[in-house]
């Protein structure tokens, strides 16, 4: 920021103060003043603002030369206002928690929440919330420049509850059991269509070599009775798959299907002028 100009200030200010009772006293405390005011401003501009503003108020001292503390008090003053200042806050079904231990790594933040402001330099933390019979959470956070009071509030699940997914965890295993479920119906109305549809028009032939067109309705019934079972089985079987490919691809985890406890109910019903295909179950 300022450092270099610093230096030439310090070399022609140092070099005026010559008088005796100066000479004798002065020395040590210039040379703190001084470093102070360099290492203040180095502070500040690496982020490190709660050593830059220890460091200024060394400088900022009445025993300093003017300049030096003019400047060190403006400077203090500046980076004051920019120090984040944090609130952490816990929840827990409901209820607001206080008896919680505040990390980041091993350096701890605050051993309970109990609406104190907490000071931090600006950056990236990964705080790790921590209290009995609770499940750890450790959570994300940037941190600004100049953030005052912001409130950090973070829900923590009982040690009894299922653990909350983060991200990246991987997530859980989804079941196959109803596309499984819903393949095999499709795949068996698949094969229907195929073997009723060609058992009906191999009666079609038999009808056209023996009696066309003159055959009986009660043949010519039978024979498009099949071909409509047919249709209703490629129906099925093409609904089955395309069921069966929305459960896999978005239906619900092993363990919802576990909870459940049952296979949800598929039934087909078929007959000469309608057919049905019905499903039973919760989503």
């Amino acid at each position: 920021m300022f450092v270099s100009w610093t230096r030439v200030c310090l070399t022609l200010a140092l070099a005026s103060w010559s008088s005796e009772a100066f000479a004798q006293e002065a020395p040590s405390i210039n040379a703190e003043c001084a470093s102070a005011y360099e290492q203040g401003q180095v502070q500040r501009k690496s982020g490190q603002l709660i050593s830059a503003r220890s460091t200024l108020q060394t400088c900022a001292r009445d025993e300093c030369p003017d300049f030096i503390r003019t400047d060190c008090a403006n400077w203090f003053g500046e980076v004051q206002a920019e120090v984040p200042t944090l609130v952490f806050a816990a929840r827990s079904q409901g209820r607001d928690l206080s008896e919680v231990r505040v990390t980041v790594g091993e350096r701890v933040l605050s051993e309970r929440v109990d609406g104190q402001v907490v000071e931090l330099d600006p950056g990236e933390y990964d705080f790790e919330f921590q209290a009995a019979e609770m499940r750890p959470l450790v959570q994300h956070f940037v941190i600004a420049r100049g953030e005052r009071n912001r409130l950090i509030q973070v829900e923590l699940a009982p040690l009894s509850a299922p653990p909350v997914a983060t991200p990246g965890a991987v997530p859980a295993r989804r079941s196959l059991l109803l596309p499984g479920v819903f393949a095999g119906v499709g795949a068996v109305g698949l094969v229907g269509f195929g073997a009723l549809g060609a058992w009906g028009r191999s009666q079609e032939t038999k009808l056209e070599l023996s009696c066309a067109p003159r055959c009986s309705a009660e043949r010519v019934s039978g024979v498009r009775t099949k071909y409509l079972v047919a249709d209703v089985s490629l129906g099925v079987g093409v609904a089955s798959l395309a069921v069966g490919a929305y459960f896999f691809l978005f239906g619900s985890k092993s363990s919802d299907a576990q909870a459940h406890g049952s296979v949800p109910p598929v039934a087909v019903l078929a007959s000469s002028n309608s057919a049905s295909f019905a499903y039973g179950g919760s989503f």
